[in-house]
């Protein structure tokens, strides 16, 4: 896990100390190592947090044999030895242990595409061949590791970060059509604001979409490309033999396939760890990673007055499965103040307000020599799990209907119109190349299913669920891996007919009704309880008796609600704090000073009162 930099350039390079305060960006992502070479007409920088390999010759950026390519590479290739193997048989050798050496290797050995086909795990990176001059920037399938890039007059700029792109393009503006999207998100579903699947929210710093190649030219044009879709995984043999087998034949293959996805993801050569919630899902994942790692530790918030899963299903899990278990308590007090620090952090208005507790349990998980983190996120978007699915899809929408999690409210066109339009349009087109993947379905209401969670998987996931997970343990310098986003298991879910995913379990409880069976059967009845919906004291904050908003300096760039609801008021305050954090300048305004009385007295704002 790293952060990534490079520069292209036509005319001159920026200057050292530009590069290194671009770097330093990302001190956090990579606090092992820095990088730097220069080349003609590039700069290629790297932050290395080094978890695979803990050679310094495995250190970034990473040139091949010959010094023809150059790669700057983040994230990590679970199945490393599997492809290197394949490569030895093609007559390859690695010099190094490194993932790192066999992605450039394979890239190179067996072309771009088939590559990627092979490969299992999260990464983004850029790959340069001096000879051809041509460069390659690549995101992971689902979007689990960022790549933000900028063009200009005089070529392309790639990080990690937003901030990093910026130090080097020098323009730092707000855009506004993201600061109208992200208020304009459904207020039925949850706390998160809308990021889009390629716009960020400073001015002209772009993102590269999960599951693309973007393609630079020796001439410098630039060419965007898609090399994978979630919904590419539907098959209607495939999904056919699945309706046709019997309930054990599922479960056992379930249960197969989540044991060699855990397994994938406990290769490392640093402890790794658990984030446990006492969910269903890190349940499961702690379960299967106890089994073949006796000396794992978790980590596990608890939430005094919302939560109760920590205390009642984590001992149960701990008694049947020993661990050593770390527990840390998140206060309400300090929350408003956690979270202004967090989006500070994270260069982004918080997708979910957990951050900083999630943040917390990274930098307990660092403390204790923990630097790689298994989590149980990421399955509800395919699986069925959220706790809205079950109304949505009883009131039968029609198959092109967007659903909650990725349409706009009513009201979008009638703020900014430009960039909502746009993304509308883009999910639209969406929609329907998942429709056309799905004909073989008769029944409309099964497509439906079928399409928003599929549709949900393709943008939802790499909006909000994945770049909230990247925040909170990149920020702690701590390497978050989700087992549930494995290929194979999602090839295996994403087939299976819907009555097995977004139904009604045995018990009551609705979605990842198979995946809820195993549980029951490899760990017990216990683990199979009810979701505990907003886990943090987001919606304890939203109380406008707490907040002058009339001194939110955001109404002077956008239209705020006149009468928000709690989750329309969580996202106004992300957005004043992301905008206050990085454009206010000498107006720049502390949390404390956008409170009333009532609210600094409920959220204490002096850190030295705490």
């Amino acid at each position: 896990m790293c952060g990534i930099l490079f520069h292209r350039f036509r005319r001159e390079p920026a200057r050292r100390e530009v590069y290194a305060t671009a770097l330093g960006r990302m001190a956090s992502r990579g606090p092992d190592h820095e990088g730097f070479s220069a080349g003609d007409g590039f700069r290629a920088g790297h932050r290395r947090l080094a978890i695979i390999d803990l050679d310094p010759e495995a250190n970034q950026p990473f040139w091949s044999a010959d010094g023809r390519y150059v790669l700057t590479y983040n994230g990590e290739l679970y199945n490393y030895r599997e492809v290197a193997a394949r490569l030895l048989a093609a007559g390859v050798r690695c010099r190094t242990a490194s993932d790192t050496e066999v992605v450039l290797l394979a890239l190179d050995t067996f072309g771009v595409e088939p590559a990627l086909r092979q490969f299992r795990g999260m990464f983004a990176f850029v790959l340069h061949d001096t000879v051809a001059g041509t460069t390659l920037a690549v995101r992971d399938h689902f979007g689990q590791k960022p790549l933000y890039y900028a063009t200009l007059d005089d070529g392309v700029i790639f990080a990690s970060d937003p901030l990093a792109v910026i130090d080097i393009s020098g323009r730092r503006e707000p855009d506004r059509g993201a600061y109208e999207a992200y208020l304009a998100t459904a207020t039925s579903t949850g706390t998160r604001g809308l990021h889009t699947t390629r716009q960020s929210f400073f001015a002209g710093v772009e993102i590269v979409p999960a599951g693309h190649i973007l393609r630079v030219a020796r001439d410098g044009g630039v060419a965007l490309e898609r090399y994978f879709a979630p919904w590419e995984l539907v098959d209607e043999d495939r999904h056919r033999e699945l309706a046709a087998r019997d309930g054990d034949a599922l479960l056992d293959e379930l249960d197969a396939l989540l044991a060699q996805s855990v397994a994938r993801h406990l290769v490392s050569d640093v402890p790794a760890g658990v984030l446990l919630s006492g969910g269903i899902d890190s349940s499961a994942v702690f379960w299967y990673a106890a089994a073949r790692n006796g000396s794992l530790q978790t980590f596990t918030k608890t939430s005094p007055g919302i939560e109760t899963l920590p205390l009642t299903v984590v001992p149960q899990l701990l008694q049947r499965r020993p661990a050593t278990a770390h527990f840390i308590l998140q206060r309400k007090a300090t929350f408003v103040r956690e979270l202004d620090s967090f989006v500070r952090r994270s260069h982004a208005p918080s997708r979910w307000n957990s951050g900083p507790s999630m943040e917390s349990l990274c930098h307990a998980a660092r403390r204790n020599g923990v630097l790689v983190l298994l989590g149980g996120d990421c399955i509800d978007e395919f699986f069925g799990g959220y706790i809205h699915y079950r109304d949505y899809f009883e009131s039968r929408p029609e198959p092109d209907d967007l659903g909650p999690l990725i349409d706009l409210i009513a009201s979008a066109d009638g703020r900014h119109a430009p960039l909502c339009a746009s993304y509308l349009e883009e999910q639209r087109a969406v929609r329907t190349a998942i429709l056309e993947r799905l004909a073989f379905l008769a029944d409309p209401h099964e497509r439906l299913r079928h399409a928003t969670l599929l549709h949900d998987s393709a943008t939802f996931l790499q909006t909000c669920s994945l770049p909230h997970s990247d925040a909170y343990s990149m920020a702690a310098s701590v390497e978050l891996r989700n087992p549930m986003l494995d290929l194979d298991l999602f090839a295996f879910v994403v087939n299976l007919p819907m009555h097995l995913r977004a139904d009604r379990h045995e018990n009551g409880e609705y979605g990842k009704v198979l995946f809820r069976r195993l549980a029951e059967r490899e760990i017990g009845a216990f683990t199979n309880v009810a979701k505990e919906g907003t886990r943090n004291y987001a919606m304890a904050m939203a109380d406008p008796a707490y907040w002058n908003l009339d001194a939110f300096s955001i109404a002077s760039l956008c239209r705020l609600p006149t009468t928000p609801d709690k989750r329309d008021l969580i996202r106004m305050i992300n957005l004043e704090f992301f905008h206050n954090a990085f454009f206010a300048g000498a107006a720049e305004r502390a949390p404390a000073e956008l409170m009333t009385a009532a609210g600094r007295r409920e959220f204490v704002m002096d850190e030295a009162a705490t």
